[in-house]
């Protein structure tokens, strides 16, 4: 089984220098989603096709997205030229589905469903179509009679000759290798555009006596979102939060408003945690059971350990690990830091760069200053230490357990265990001074 993905559209009604298949959507690439789905449905040899301008920016970013291959479309002359371009490695007894590179909804289960449909009644080539009842838009029409395919007619090129239907083209389909080959060599670019395409080859087949099926799906609409502006990426976005809120909400995640909470799909939530509204985790984030997002937070490749509490509005930046029974605040920051069980930071401080101990208490408007302007520095802080109010504690330097930082203090030098550190000025008074 092999898949071919067309990426290869310059996509110029997103208006952005990015390639159209590039952009994001909750932490991975439009394209990466249909290869991910590919792969999920069993298909192990995946092409994507790119063009030669931009190429090699999609193919740097799917370096992580491993098993995929390359093939280039160096000159856009068409969906049917993309498909042959990617068509070198097809064996005469493969079958081969040909799926949309923008279409980032599309699932794994439909994947299986077509292939299913294939297997059961038997044919050449499959053409999936999707109902659209009454909103065709400019969606192309599929023409069948008793599944039997006849053709596919573009939204624009339809007249009054034509029977109405409410079956659009979807732009995915499914080919026996040898006659995938065979279609694509016998395609001719008599048409305005002068370009190949591939939705001719299902009609060559039928044309040359060879069984072409429709496959009728009545799967959500959403499922077949294509982006071609940045408005389709907007509600591509908005379907992909659902699907991800909600198998969240499945295994037990309470959100107070699902529509409010952007979460990556690489992100991994234990049941029984609780994420409140205008809560944003991307990347690799792993939230323990128990655990609670306050509103307004953001964490990035973040991981918060059992019965933690985050925020209101906090921000954990890649690599913070926060223990067990912590309790991270309002207007906190955590950048690279691991905090070990029971630690409190209530509220407006900052820790970079740092090992923090059991049950420390790290008070208000307290700082690591990690940065010296040209190398970061890391800090300790032992077990059961006393962070004060307003403390800068300068970079490299060692905390001990049970030692205590006094409020407004600026600490250069380590501090012993058990101590108790000041570095400030001492208070002075001047009488009457005002008066004068």
């Amino acid at each position: 089984m092999k898949a071919i993905i067309l990426a290869a559209g310059k996509g110029k009604r997103m208006k952005s220098d990015l390639q159209k298949v590039m952009h994001p959507i909750l932490g991975k690439p439009i394209v990466q989603y249909v290869a991910e789905a590919a792969k999920e449905a069993g298909f192990k040899d995946i092409t994507v096709v790119v063009g030669g301008e931009g190429g090699e920016e999609i193919k740097k970013g799917l370096s992580t997205c491993e098993g995929l291959h390359f093939a280039v479309q160096q000159t856009p002359l068409g969906t049917g030229d993309a498909v042959k371009a990617g068509a070198g490695q097809i064996a005469p007894d493969d079958d081969v589905i040909v799926l949309c590179g923008d279409m980032p909804l599309v699932t794994a289960d439909f994947i299986r469903e077509m292939m299913d449909y294939k297997k059961n009644n038997p044919c050449e080539a499959v053409v999936a179509a999707v109902f659209r009842g009454e909103a065709m838009g400019d969606f192309g029409r599929v023409f069948d009679r008793r599944d039997e395919f006849i053709e596919i007619v573009e939204a624009r090129d339809i007249t009054d000759e034509h029977p109405a239907t409410n079956w659009g083209n979807t732009g995915i389909y499914l080919f026996k290798g040898a006659s995938l080959l065979s279609g694509l060599e016998k395609m001719k670019n008599s048409n305005s555009q002068n370009e190949y395409y591939l939705t001719d080859v299902p009609k060559i087949l039928r044309e040359e006596g060879k069984t072409v099926r429709v496959f009728h799906t009545r799967a959500d609409m959403s499922v077949f979102t294509g982006i071609n502006t940045q408005s389709h990426l907007a509600e591509a976005v908005g379907y992909m939060r659902e699907r991800i809120n909600e198998g969240h909400m499945a295994n037990g995640v309470r959100m107070i408003d699902p529509r409010s909470a952007f979460i990556s799909s690489t992100v991994k939530i234990a049941r029984g945690v609780t994420i409140y509204p205008g809560v944003i985790l991307e990347g690799n984030c792993e939230i323990a059971e128990g655990a609670t997002i306050g509103m307004g937070c953001h964490l990035i490749d973040a991981k918060v350990g059992k019965s933690t509490s985050v925020g209101p509005f906090a921000y954990l930046r890649p690599g913070s690990v926060i223990g067990e029974k912590c309790r991270v605040g309002n207007f906190v920051e955590v950048k690279n830091a691991t905090l070990a069980d029971g630690v409190k930071m209530a509220h407006l401080a900052y820790i970079g760069d740092a090992d923090v101990g059991k049950n420390v208490n790290y008070s208000c408007g307290a700082i690591t200053a990690n940065y010296d302007g040209k190398n970061k520095h890391r800090t300790k802080i032992g077990d059961n230490a006393f962070i004060g109010s307003n403390v800068n504690l300068v970079a490299p330097v060692e905390i001990g357990e049970n030692a205590l930082v006094a409020a407004g203090s600026t600490i250069t030098d380590d501090i012993p265990p058990f101590a108790l550190g000041i570095a400030r000025e001492r208070q002075c008074i001047k009488e009457n001074r005002i008066k004068k």
